[in-house]
């Protein structure tokens, strides 16, 4: 049986290791679920499930009289800040050969630990959104269809359900190829720009011409350790219309958050030993929860 050792908390480390995370974490997660800090592991979030849900408070109030209150309901929601943790062994071998530059070896495996940790919560984040049901819906026939007018629908759809006009959108790349390619969406543009399009242009084609287009390029396989690679996009042939807030906070109606103890990935990063495999294991610790907070705010366009 392996020896294990007491765990020796790593401040050097975990503030490098916030730095990594700020440099290499996910902005596409941060995008579609920006992290909120609650600061506590339990708690509750308002749901904008339904159009009763996006409501304008009265706020006048009689000389004497209360003011109107903003209350959490029973049908809203509930974060748990679950924990989480990955770690990685230092083989004795490894710093023998590192020599002088043993903090660099530790620092080089932290910054494997961070990037998978933020490549972990993309997926959780990109499942999710998949998983959703989307308050409005559209198809497009990319050889018939204009893509244009097909999520101008979309936007019309979310906002008039909630409104608010809806300001970010994911494209998979497969969707996006399809998108700057058809020759609708060439149509509307003339000389030589229509050589081919950017987000930015595409964008500005759009009922939100401000709406923010980010293309998902995360990459899953179909099958388990050992079997051939089967290589498939996440996103894929869809895009994902929602509305989100820089600064989100428990009470706004952003579609989707990532509620969190810390403001990043990163809570804690700890060594101890294990003598049985000749190694200081190290590793990172966070606490967090992904929710969905409004799917009618959420619109799907599925390419075809």
């Amino acid at each position: 049986m392996s020896k294990l050792g007491t765990s020796t908390f790593k401040e050097t480390l975990k503030n490098y290791a916030y730095g990594v995370a700020q440099d290499v974490g996910s902005k596409l997660a941060d995008f579609i679920a920006p992290r909120v800090p609650v600061g506590v592991g339990t708690g509750m979030f308002k749901k904008f499930d339904d159009k009763n849900a996006f409501q304008v408070y009265d706020t006048s109030r009689a000389v004497g009289g209360r003011a109107n209150r903003i209350n959490f309901l029973a049908t809203d929601g509930n974060f748990n800040c679950s924990a989480n943790a990955l770690e990685i062994a230092i083989d004795d071998q490894e710093r023998e050969k590192a020599g002088d530059a043993d903090s660099a070896l530790e620092e080089a495996k932290t910054r494997t630990l961070v990037i998978s940790a933020c490549l972990a919560r993309e997926k959780r984040v990109m499942d999710l959104m998949a998983a959703a049901s989307a308050g409005t819906s559209a198809t497009c026939t990319i050889a018939s269809d204009d893509p244009v007018a097909k999520i101008d629908e979309i936007l019309e759809g979310i906002a008039i359900k909630t409104g608010m006009m809806p300001n970010r959108m994911v494209l998979g790349l497969s969707a996006w190829r399809k998108i700057k390619n058809s020759a609708k969406v060439l149509g509307r543009i003339q000389g030589v720009k229509a050589q081919g399009i950017g987000l930015g242009e595409f964008a500005g084609m759009l009922l939100n011409p401000q709406i923010d287009i980010r293309v998902a390029v995360l990459s899953k396989d179909a099958y388990k350790m050992g079997k051939t690679a089967s290589k498939a996009e996440f996103v894929g042939d869809f895009g994902y219309i929602f509305h989100g807030n820089e600064n989100p906070t428990q009470y706004d109606p952003g579609f989707m958050k990532t509620f969190s103890i810390g403001s990043n990935s990163v809570e804690a990063v700890r060594m101890y030993r294990e003598e049985g495999c000749r190694s200081d294991i190290l590793a990172v610790d966070w606490s967090e929860d992904v929710q969905v907070v409004s799917t009618i705010s959420l619109g799907k366009l599925t390419l075809a």
